[in-house]
């Protein structure tokens, strides 16, 4: 429901990198937010920045500095922008240039409309959960310290390309509760469900809701369905493998630590959450059936 907030003077834009079309409107919205007074932060490794001569900064400065994130782009783009959110919690707000997104909730011909409502704090927020996850390396303890990785989407572990399935044991609040042979296996979010775990045969779970979902990609066994786990549990990964490594990836993007025979991959609910900005309480149900389901199915 919608809250009384002060208006919001600073904020951050990031953009597609590779859309043309992301960059300009990007810019257009930096005019935009400029003549409204606003102060307005990029990132300096991002093409806007550089393609229009604008100060960019450091991503520490942009996660200290704003009070609202917009991501222009699609669902990817969202991801990469809600990374500098996490730590202070900062209100993302997804503008839609491409295909229908998920995240990205706003098109560009309405987007000045939404943009101005979210300035004086007229908007929705809904939490997304978030989870994280560590390496336990083969022999070592099963400390609670330290969970250096924190996904909006999901975790996956692969076998590297052509090369010999894995053998998956999953751990829930240290009962073994089932194995997989299979290439790999994703560990989702809510948010997450509707993206690579459904590819895989996963279920849609409404995004406001609090589990975990496990699902194995290409199974090799007779069990081959995903697990769906509250959010209170404690989720453990043991991997068995005859290839070198297997490739451990945070919201699409590939960790530079890979896992081994032997590792455990520890996964956990955070407890910082997404704050999802949205106009539409019902908007996921909307896009849900205009982005998968066919309308000849109704």
């Amino acid at each position: 429901m919608n809250e009384t907030r002060k208006e919001i003077k600073k904020v951050g834009i990031i953009s597609n990198n590779q859309n043309l079309k992301a960059i300009t409107t990007a810019k257009e919205i930096y005019d935009y937010l400029t003549s409204k007074g606003c102060r307005i932060y990029l990132l300096g490794e991002d093409i806007v920045s550089q393609q229009y001569s604008l100060e960019g900064c450091s991503g520490k400065e942009f996660s200290s500095q704003v009070d609202l994130i917009i991501s222009v782009g699609g669902d990817g783009t969202f991801l990469r922008a809600a990374r500098y959110s996490f730590d202070r919690e900062i209100p993302v707000m997804g503008i839609n240039v491409g295909n229908l997104g998920f995240l990205a909730e706003i098109d560009t011909t309405s987007m000045y409309d939404y943009i101005e409502k979210a300035l004086h704090g007229n908007f929705m927020i809904e939490k997304r959960m978030l989870i994280e996850g560590k390496i336990i390396k083969k022999g070592e303890g099963k400390s609670n310290e330290g969970f250096p990785f924190l996904a909006l989407n999901e975790f996956s572990i692969v076998k590297s390309a052509l090369d010999k399935i894995i053998r998956i044991k999953i751990v829930v609040n240290k009962n073994d509760v089932a194995s997989y042979s299979a290439d790999g296996i994703i560990i989702s979010t809510p948010t997450g469900s509707t993206a690579y775990s459904l590819s895989a045969g996963g279920p849609v779970v409404e995004p406001t809701n609090r589990v975990i979902v496990v699902t194995p990609i290409c199974p090799h066994t007779f069990f081959n369905r995903s697990l769906v786990l509250n959010q209170d549990d404690q989720l453990e990964i043991e991997l068995e493998s005859k290839n070198e490594s297997m490739i451990l990836s945070t919201d699409g993007v590939k960790s530079s630590s890979n896992l081994f025979s032997g590792d455990i991959f520890k996964v956990r609910k955070s407890a910082k959450s997404l704050n999802l900005i949205t106009f539409d309480k019902h908007a996921f149900f909307k896009i849900f059936r205009e982005k998968l389901l066919s309308k000849r199915n109704f």
